[in-house]
């Protein structure tokens, strides 16, 4: 059973509109709500980072947990890296299905960001 609500799943597989704002190193304060990616695997959510040196994904892999807005809901949430090679498969699928049409997008990047992979539950 996913956490996320279905109509919440359904809306961020079908937009592009979903933030995220890890906690500060004090674990309480959250940074600025940032836009990334996102796509929907199954009944969870996934965002990743193209650039290594990414503030937002460092502060969300060390901190473990921010805020997050998507469709319907805006609140606390927890980041979990991607570790299963066969679920990042399926990711990058997803992310091919839901941005090829983007200038931006490009299998290079998939492969870039292939270790900056995390999951996305609300708290």
């Amino acid at each position: 059973m996913s956490p996320w609500p279905a109509q919440t799943l359904k809306t961020v597989a079908s937009t592009d509109d979903l933030h995220v704002a890890p906690y500060r190193e004090d674990g309480v304060t959250p940074g600025t709500l940032i836009w990334v990616w996102s796509v929907v695997v199954g009944n969870s959510v996934f965002v990743r980072s193209a650039n290594p040196r990414s503030r937002w994904f460092a502060a969300a892999m060390r901190e473990r947990a921010g805020i997050v807005r998507a469709a319907d809901y805006e609140g606390p949430a927890t980041f979990t890296l991607v570790t299963d090679e066969e679920l990042k498969n399926r990711i990058d699928a997803a992310y091919t299905d839901k941005y090829a049409h983007d200038p931006y997008f490009s299998p290079t990047i998939l492969e870039k960001s292939r270790q900056q992979i995390a999951e996305i539950r609300p708290a």
